[in-house]
């Protein structure tokens, strides 16, 4: 039976940079690698509500995206 092991994590903040000229929306999106894999989801939520009012745009959405390995 295969095993799976959490081996890394990354933070997407996806931003609404408004439309472009036929107005259609523009996204702009910034990653966050080498997040630790031991971060709770209220935790990671917690640093996206800190750097919102930093950034130049809302935040539009967060994916939190977790990589593992898989061995026997």
């Amino acid at each position: 039976m295969a095993t799976a092991v959490l081996d890394d994590t990354r933070l997407t903040i996806t931003f609404d940079a408004g439309v472009d000229n036929e107005g259609k929306p523009v996204y702009k999106r910034k990653n966050f690698n080498n997040i630790k894999t031991t971060a709770t989801h209220d935790q990671m939520f917690e640093m996206v509500q800190a750097l919102a009012p930093l950034q130049q745009y809302p935040v539009s959405q967060i994916e939190r995206s977790n990589a593992f390995d898989l061995s026997e």
